[in-house]
């Protein structure tokens, strides 16, 4: 097993230099600092979001999938022709129950429609609690798995729960080579359940609003998906005044800024890497210690994406 681990990260250098020569140049993923007090270290600092002099905003779903609501969610961002990121956990599609492919479904589905499946975890532990702290990088890369089995693409994109960051979850997410997502406008749309205030809430934050903003909602949440419509078309009716006043628009926008341009490592070989970590863990290695944690790195290097 030690050779064979040597061999595979000699090759993955080899490739990485290959690779890196053929890519353009890389321009940072734009991510939004956290509204979550607390520490952080600068190995996850995130860099600046982009300056810009007029509103912008990217709308983002937590929690799903959760059946009907979240293909309701779908068809009014149709509608609006909006692209979103659906940060998924997955206990929801866990399993083989006619339940859980049909979740997987909706994944499949989000992903056909423009929208991007991100990792949300799979259980939504909070990963700076003295428990679930040891379990942050099982419910990463598990939750990573189970999309890539659902979608067929491994998320790049990862949100922690409850916006949660401290030393320990910052050292594993570097570990991992992950800049989290977090969001600059947030409803409590999950704590209020009342979609009056949530839509209320939104629109004061959008109607007064400078520069590049992210939105959190929750596709789970009933009361959520009764505001949304209206929210949206309050955002319509808006720019359309701002239009004819000459005054500047809130423009809407995709994921696109927040994904990196390029891997480090081919694709071919980060799939063989990581499907090589599958199939050892549970053999019994250790994954807080081995060095086959130099793997994410190879594939997502910190201060790269």
């Amino acid at each position: 097993m030690r050779f064979g681990l040597l061999a595979l990260i000699v090759v993955a250098l080899f490739a990485n230099a290959a690779w890196a020569v053929k890519k353009k140049p890389l321009k940072k993923a734009v991510v939004a600092k956290a509204k979550v007090a607390g520490p952080s270290t600068a190995a996850t600092k995130a860099p600046k979001v982009a300056k810009v002099d007029h509103p912008e905003v990217l709308f983002t779903f937590d929690d799903g999938p959760a059946f009907e609501r979240t293909v309701r969610v779908l068809d009014l961002l149709d509608q609006y022709k909006i692209k979103a990121v659906f940060f998924v956990n997955g206990v929801h599609f866990l399993g083989k129950s006619p339940a859980a492919e049909k979740e997987r479904e909706i994944l499949r589905e989000t992903k056909k429609r423009g929208h991007y499946v991100g990792n949300h975890t799979v259980h939504h532990y909070f990963l700076c609690g003295k428990v679930y702290s040891l379990r942050a990088s099982q419910e990463i890369e598990e939750n990573a798995a189970l999309i890539e089995d659902a979608v067929g693409t491994r998320p790049e994109l990862f949100r922690t729960p409850f916006g949660a960051h401290c030393p320990t979850l910052n050292a594993t997410l570097a570990g991992l080579g992950i800049k989290p997502i977090y969001w600059d406008i947030d409803p409590q749309d999950w704590k209020v359940k009342n979609a009056a205030i949530i839509e209320q809430r939104v629109t004061s934050s959008l109607r007064t609003l400078h520069g590049r903003a992210i939105l959190l909602l929750h596709d789970v949440q009933g009361e959520t998906v009764k505001a949304l419509p209206n929210i949206l078309a309050w955002l319509e009716k808006e720019n359309q005044a701002r239009a004819k006043d000459g005054r500047p628009v809130i423009q809407i926008l995709d994921y696109s800024y927040l994904l990196p341009e390029h891997k480090l490592v081919p694709p071919l070989l980060d799939s063989f890497g990581r499907i090589l970590l599958r199939t050892l863990e549970p053999a019994g290695l250790d994954m807080k210690t081995s060095p086959l944690l130099l793997w994410p790195r190879l594939a997502w290097m910190p201060g790269r994406v």
